[in-house]
């Protein structure tokens, strides 16, 4: 979203340098669209003529028609191509306003890139595929163009650039494929991605791209230039942006490569990058680890020589043991131990990479149905590609030349062999596989045949028998085997020990004879169970179960037993002690374990066993259905007064509760097959219990020796048993013994259920289950429900083998199928919003990304109409279905030249269109769901058009496809929208409607064009005269009302006016009819307008009291919606109205049981965008004014007691990091002191949630700042040394492991806070010296790419970190080398100017070259300026690149890069020397003035600036131009050189002084 100025601040461009600058801007803008105008001409073969000045979009189009009229084959993809061509235009449109603006209006600047665009067209026409290739290209371009338009008459001149150099560009593509038109005059045709993959193009992209990146850090800075008095509020702003920039594109790099590793979409989370399985399993098997064992490996020879060695020679270890020996858990041990190692292998850096199958586990029916090598290559690639920047770039940089492999062995050649990097002398590289498969045997045996000594050292687990029959046959492979069995005789023990340290009878030695107890248990399992943890878990499992002497003698008499007569005995004591029901929820759970889609949480299991309780009759009656408004999901009836809603809510739960006891203790103590796994999911305790359950469809299952219950005999059986005993025993005490009673139970145990698996049903199970949740009500507004259910329920009804399957599950299907399409509950259920209380943003990650993968399965491809057709085929299905509409759909249906479209959707299809215009639902994601759905389902009914529609779901969820592009486009064409409109008005029977129905038509149709598609031509027009025509048909049509008194163009008086009336009427009716009020659509309407009306009246300025009072009055009601509220307070805030503020903060306290639902929402469009996007500190301003900090604090506290209560762990992270900088900018230091315990709760409470939803930027940058408080606060004067200790301990804390950092940016500010620490305190500290070590090599390895680009932001974390150590010299050539590039990019930038301005005053020179002149450059502050000098510096390469003038790529102008925190002073180059602060880890810096005043203690203290007395600086020298005279290439300015002959060194000299940090002390190197 654009902010909602972006122009230059009143007092700002009063300035006379301002105003200079600003002509420079306008002149070069000129310039530049001078060359435009130009190029166009030049492609019009050099006539003006042929330019068409008046050229609009309505023309172009009306051309793309012809063209495409004049072909003789009609192209499939016509459609496409015209839609994006129109989008295309819309965006040149609006971003040729913009340029209009800024540059003379005669050039047109839209038009001319339109010529330019027909000129293309003309040029490709006749040749096959123009349309899809011309398509691909305008879409690439489109999407940097659309970001521009967004800031549309809020722009300033830097930004007008920005965009007249897009319209450059674009006309530069253009150019460009017209010249790869003669580059093909051979070609009738050709290949997809010929104008993509042309290099020329691509390069154009690229440097589209690049102006895009540099547009983002523009609008930041132009925004917050509004927002801030401060220009250090700005350098603030500004650094975070760099290194938010940089981050940005180690994520592009990041996702690049896991595109090139063909991770699935469901394994990605949203920024594009794979979700940690990997860490997930390791961490929780790591937290499971009994402190102490593992460690006799650390002394193992094998081991060591495979660690320590330079090559070892065997380079594959493998662990040996036996299913359940432990060897999982002791591969998690080694790699804990090897990261924690001060030196984990001969070199300073290891990257330890490591893979558990468990981790990985997938369902075979999930996106991803990769090998087992795949599994392991895109694990392993993954870590060891993020482990370390240099690594990073390295492999983007190979996908970038060739991003396809042909295998995962070429995948490990290309990415990890062939990589330079695998051979850098400073890294180790340690594979760990739990498992040995033997899809992986080529993959080791390439990895250990590399000729060099660089080779991945692998460490492995397997049985003996497996290794050697996996690897001993194969050539090159040598590898040695560590017997498990030989070594962790102690951890067995160890283990015991801690499971009954554990248990209630056993754990306190010091009771009479349990230390006996203890040694005996100790002393039977060791040998008994033989090390086997499957033997010692069931066992250590019963005797926690058990108290009694003789049950315990019990379990361990029975310890030896085999795994299968253990897991035998198991269930058949199951079967014997559970009830039917208990056995039947049993097997629902394994029907989930092994037939769901996904594997299922505690919660999510509880919740589908529930559905079975709720009672479906298999005829179902038709129902009205509430209407689905903007209220809190869960709520069944609209209008519910909050304190009713809570009431229906526990009843609705308590109707779905399968027990009183705790689900996770249910499986605990009454379903111990099971149990949760590592990665928090339910599955089988072990494998090998499932393969113990016998099938149901079985002929002989009942007899199964482990599945029976009570055992079953046969009937002779018994006769034989009878017969003897009825010799024996006298008949009275044969009937007291009541053995004809126990043979008549044995007999009837046929009937029994007992513990199975049935898988020619359990699709059709969960189909059941499926359309149960999704037409009934209570159950499909449980959102992980009707998620599954709706996902999933294709993909079930495809499995089901219908010949096979129960007739009685058919019959119950039936009727559910039907009601599915043709009840509303169930249309919605599939097709309709209802997340309407989050923000768009999760929406879009949620609830869209559901609802758009069912409408390609159901609406857009052909696979849910063929499915429904296969089911009411079957006569077993329709058995049950005899009434209407069920009869009509059904025959409907099996009409052979039906349109099943036709068949199946129309009534969902009637449905939508109802929503859309008769319902009151005004919110954008009802306009987008209805309108796509009845767009896809029109195309559908028109043969032509569904001709060329993909039959397959696939082509229409993939957002690179054109079909996707097409159907999912929430910009829509006016042309559409009528289509739409026309086919409802039909369906809807609109004749015979009544001017009260056709006004409420009418803003409903205007309501639709302006959401769908207000940026099209004249739909401005249209939107607003049927809104009119809405009110003149009825008066008292209060949407329309509204709705006109919202648009810009209507004055403040007439929209009092309007509103005024309407909030009279609807509060008459609301006064006179109380269900009328409760109703939240009519709430919601006189919510909004007496909002509207308050801010009306606050425009209108005549009584803000009576405004401020009726923007409070709004809040009584149920509806919210805080997107006004910021706005609402924005005005506040500009008129200082501080108490009005305050009382509509306290407003919203005392109705916080309203928006407790939208707890999404007011995290994510109050707080973060109040506080982090616009960052506006007018919470604290309001608290400071009128001393209420207790309404604002009360306020976030509500806020986070609701999201304690959702558990909504990533927006309770967002909230507390907007409380604690809220409470950051109080005046007050009382209220300061409390922002340390909020940001360590904040990062406590993340960390034991991980979260991959929430933005790592925002948590370091918590981190960094409470980092920097412990190091403030731990050299406060008279502090206890034990809380100085404390302080240290704390920093170190918020730093993860090395070995487990992606990147060390990130942590830069934090690892400084705390080798600072460690500095000052004159102490060793082996983790700050790593972390010391770990950013130098780092920012070493940046410089020594071929990247230039990288070399600044490396210079700057180096300076932070050399500051912070107090390293004198190299900080100061440091900062002379980023002064370097600032100097060099202003004289390139400077030449570039004046050519650009000689040029269009025609000053060429004989042989055509542009002459200069001498210009001074500004450096960015006010009135100064820097030295320039034409002529080339030294003879280096950059200058001679600089002298010449790109016109594709014209040289960015450079802003100041240093700033001076005291008094604001900015440079591009500096002039004057700067001292910048190592207390404040080089995040700090000061003019000579400001530092000598805080010498003196006499510097003003302002907002931000942490710097004290005390704080030791280091002095930065101002540019000298002359240290670069003459200097070599390659080479490193010395600011400092006491030879005053040697006023340089190469950088490789320089390197190696830094590469000391990597061997010494940092003391000893800082000094």
């Amino acid at each position: 979203m654009a902010p909602p100025t972006l122009q230059s601040s009143g007092s700002a461009a009063g300035s006379t340098a301002e105003k200079a600058a600003e002509l420079s801007e306008q002149m070069e803008i000129e310039a530049i669209w001078r060359e435009v105008n130009n190029k166009v001409v030049e492609l019009a073969g050099g006539d003006p003529n042929k330019v068409q000045k008046t050229l609009d979009i309505n023309a172009v189009l009306k051309y793309v028609d012809n063209v495409q009229a004049s072909e003789k084959k009609k192209s499939e993809k016509f459609g496409t191509f015209k839609s994006i061509v129109g989008r295309t235009l819309q965006c040149i449109n609006t971003v040729g306003g913009i340029v209009a603006e800024g540059a003379s209006t005669v050039f047109a600047p839209a038009g001319m890139c339109y010529n330019a665009l027909t000129f293309v067209i003309q040029a490709w026409q006749g040749y096959e595929g123009i349309f899809e290739n011309l398509a691909e290209l305008l879409e690439k371009c489109t999407e940097f163009l659309e970001r521009l338009e967004s800031y549309e008459g809020r722009m300033d001149k830097r930004l007008t650039r920005v965009a007249v150099q897009n319209l450059r560009l674009f006309v530069e593509i253009c150019d460009r494929t017209i010249k790869l038109r003669r580059k093909h005059t051979r070609f009738i045709a050709f290949t997809k991605q010929l104008f993509l993959n042309d290099n020329g193009i691509q390069d154009l992209l690229g440097i589209m791209d690049r102006l895009n990146n540099k547009e983002s850090l523009l609008v930041t800075a132009q925004t917050y230039k509004l927002v801030s008095d401060s220009a250090g509020d700005i350098k603030l702003i500004l650094d975070g942006q760099k290194e938010q920039k940089k981050e940005e594109e180690a994520k592009k790099w990041r996702r690049t490569i896991a595109k090139a590793l063909s991770f699935s979409s469901t394994m990605l989370d949203n920024d594009g990058e794979p979700i940690p399985n990997w860490q997930k399993a390791f961490d929780a098997r790591k937290n499971t680890l009994v402190e102490g064992t593992g460690k006799w490996i650390l002394k193992d020879e094998m081991f060591l020589e495979w660690t320590t060695s330079t090559s070892p020679a065997k380079p594959v270890v493998v662990l040996g043991g036996k299913n359940g020996s432990g060897k999982t858990s002791m591969l998690a041990n080694t790699v804990k131990y090897l990261r924690k190692m001060d030196r984990a292998g001969p070199t300073s850096r290891a990257v330890t990479a490591y893979f558990f199958l468990e981790g990985e586990k997938r369902k075979p029916e999930e996106e991803d149905a990769s090998s087992v090598v795949e599994l392991v290559s895109r694990t392993l690639l993954w870590q060891i590609a993020t482990s370390y920047e240099a690594m990073t770039k390295s492999v983007f940089q190979i996908v970038e030349r060739s991003p396809n492999f042909d295998n995962s062995v070429d995948l490990w050649q290309q990415l990890f062999i062939n990589n330079k990097e695998r051979m850098n002398s400073d890294t180790t590289f340690f594979l760990f596989i739990d498992g040995i498969d033997k899809t992986i045997i080529p993959l080791i045996q390439r990895l250990t045949s590399v000729p060099d000594n660089k080779k991945a050292r692998i460490f492995l687990t397997a049985r003996p028998q497996v290794a050697s029959e996996s690897l001993e046959p194969v050539d090159g492979i040598k590898f040695d085997v560590i017997p498990i069995s030989e070594y962790n005789g102690d951890d067995v023990d160890m283990y015991i020990n801690d499971r009954m340290n554990n248990m209630p009878i056993l754990k306190d030695p010091s009771r009479s004879g349990i230390s006996e107890w203890r040694d005996k248990i100790l002393k039977t399992l060791r040998e008994k169970c033989d090390g086997d943890y499957f033997k010692l878990n069931s066992s250590l499992n019963a005797l926690a179960k058990v108290d009694l002497v003789e049950d315990i003698k019990e379990v361990l008499a029975d310890a030896d037993k085999t795994r299968t007569d253990q897991i035998d005995a198991e269930i058949r004591q199951l079967n014997n002690n559970r009830t039917i029901k208990e056995i039947q929820e049993i097997n629902e759970i394994i029907m989930w374990i092994e037939n769901g889609r996904r594997w299922f949480s505690l919660e999510m299991m509880e919740n589908l066993l529930s559905v079975k309780y709720k009672n479906i009759p298999v005829v179902q009656a038709r129902t009205p259905v509430p209407v689905l408004s903007r209220r809190k999901t869960g709520s069944s009836t609209p209008g519910t007064p909050p304190q009713e809603m809570e009431e229906e809510e526990e009843a609705a739960t308590a109707a779905l509760t399968i027990s009183l006891l705790p689900f996770s203790q249910k499986l605990a103590d009454k379903y111990p097959i099971f149990s949760v796994t590592d990665s928090s999911v339910i599955d089988w305790r072990s494998p090998e219990i499932k393969d113990r359950i016998p099938s149901k469809d079985s002929g002989d299952a009942m007899f199964h020796s482990t599945a029976s219950g009570p055992q079953i005999l046969q009937e002779s059986e018994i006769s034989i048993v009878k017969h003897f005993l009825n010799n024996v025993c006298p008949p009275d005490l044969y009937t007291r013994f009541e053995f004809e009673q126990f043979f008549n139970a044995k007999l009837g145990a046929r009937q029994k259920e007992y513990i199975c698996l049935d898988p020619e049903n359990a699709d059709i199970r969960i189909v059941l289950t499926c359309l149960i949740i999704l037409t009934e009500v209570d159950l499909r507004n449980n959102e992980s429900l009707r998620e599954y259910a709706g996902y999933w329920l294709m993909d079930h009804l495809e499995k089901v083998d219908l010949s096979a399957a129960d007739r009685d599950l058919k019959a119950r299907v039936g009727p559910l199928l039907v009601k599915l399409f043709t009840d509303e509950c169930g249309i919605d259920s599939m097709f309709w919003p209802f997340d309407l209380n989050v923000s768009l943003k999760t929406w879009d990650q949620g609830e869209y990304a559901l609802l758009r993968e069912i409408r390609g399965e159901w609406v857009y491809s052909m696979a849910g109409v063929e499915q429904v057709s296969r089911w009411l085929h079957d006569s077993s299905v329709t058995k049950h279905i005899n009434t209407e509409p069920g009869v009509s759909f059904v025959s409907a249906v099996k009409v052979s030249s039906a349109n099943l479209h036709e068949a199946v959707l129309s009534f969902a299809a009637k449905t939508m269109a109802h929503h859309l215009f008769r319902r009151m639902d005004f919110t954008p994601r009802h306009f987008w769901c209805g309108c796509m759905f009845i767009r896809g389902y029109l195309d559908r009914l028109n043969p032509e058009k569904a001709a060329q529609m993909p039959s397959e779901p696939s082509a229409y969820n993939l957002d690179d496809t054109p079909e996707f592009r097409k159907f999912e486009n929430r910009a829509f064409r006016l042309e559409e929208l009528r289509e739409i409109e026309a086919w409802a008005e039909l369906v809807l029977d609109k004749t015979n409607y009544t001017p009260v129905e056709k006004s409420s038509w009418e803003i409903h149709g205007a309501l639709i064009i302006f959401q769908l598609c207000r940026a099209e031509e004249g739909s401005i027009d249209i939107y607003q005269g049927r809104a009119r025509k809405a009110i003149e048909l009825n008066p008292k049509n209060w949407h329309a009302c509204h709705f006109i008194a919202k648009q810009p163009n209507t004055d403040n008086e007439e929209a009092v006016r309007l509103l005024s009336r309407a909030k009279q009427a609807v509060d008459e009716l609301s006064h006179g009819d109380e269900a009328w009020i409760r109703n939240s659509s009519n709430s919601a309407l006189l919510a909004r307008i007496t909002l509207d009306l308050g801010d009306r009246l606050w425009e209108l300025g005549k009584d803000y009291s009576l405004a401020a009072r009726i923007h409070r009055e709004s809040l009584k009601y149920n509806y919210v919606h805080f997107v006004n509220y910021t706005d609402v307070l924005t005005r506040y805030q500009k008129h200082e109205a501080w108490a009005e503020f305050i009382a509509f903060i306290e407003m919203l306290n005392e109705t916080s049981p309203t928006w407790k639902a939208f707890f999404d929402e007011l995290v994510n469009e109050f707080i973060v965008d109040l506080v982090s996007v616009r960052r506006s500190d007018m919470l604290a301003q309001a608290a400071d004014a009128t001393g209420r900090w207790n309404v604002i604090e009360e306020f976030f506290n509500l806020a986070i007691d609701f999201g304690t209560q959702q558990e909504a762990h990533a927006l309770l992270f967002l909230l507390r990091d907007g409380f604690a900088k809220t409470l950051a900018s109080a005046a007050d230091e009382a209220q300061r002191e409390k922002v340390v315990e909020i940001q360590e709760t904040a990062l406590q409470n993340i960390r034991l949630h991980r979260s991959d939803i929430l933005s790592r930027h925002t948590v370091d940058a918590m981190t960094n700042s409470l980092a920097e408080t412990y190091l403030d606060k731990a050299f406060q004067p008279n502090l206890p040394i034990d809380k100085i200790n404390s302080y240290g301990s704390l920093i170190a804390n918020l730093l993860p492991d090395t070995s487990a950092v992606l990147d060390v940016w990130a942590y830069s500010v934090t690892a400084c806070c705390l080798v600072r620490y460690h500095h000052k305190r004159k102490n060793g500290s082996p983790v700050a010296k790593e972390w010391l070590r770990r950013i130098v090599r780092a920012s070493i390895e940046l410089l020594s790419d071929e990247d230039e680009e990288n070399d600044d932001f490396a210079y700057e974390i180096l300076a932070r970190l050399l500051t912070t150590v107090e390293d004198t010299r190299n900080t100061r050539i440091i900062w002379t080398l980023r002064n370097m590039i600032q100097y060099e990019a202003q004289v390139k930038w400077q030449n570039w100017i004046t050519a650009g301005q000689s040029s269009a005053d025609g000053q060429l020179t004989a042989n055509g070259d542009v002459k200069t002149k001498e210009h001074d450059v500004t450096n960015g502050s006010a009135g100064e300026s820097v030295q320039t000098a034409p002529q080339p510096i030294g003879g280096t390469s950059q200058t001679k690149e600089a002298d010449a003038v790109s016109v594709g790529d014209s040289p960015v102008k450079p802003t100041w890069f240093a700033a001076c925190a005291g008094c604001d002073k900015q440079w591009a180059v500096m002039d004057a020397p700067l001292y910048t602060c190592a207390d404040c880890v080089g995040t700090t810096q000061l003019c000579q003035d400001c530092h000598e005043q805080l010498v003196r203690g006499e510097l003003k203290k302002k907002k931000g600036l942490k710097c004290k007395k005390g704080h030791v600086f280091v002095e930065v020298p101002k540019w000298d131009a002359s240290l670069i005279e003459g200097m070599p290439r390659a080479c490193v300015p010395l600011p400092d050189s006491a030879d005053k002959g040697k006023k340089w060194i190469t950088l490789d000299e320089w390197k190696g002084e830094l590469r000391k940090y990597l061997e010494g002390d940092v003391k000893e190197v800082a000094v």
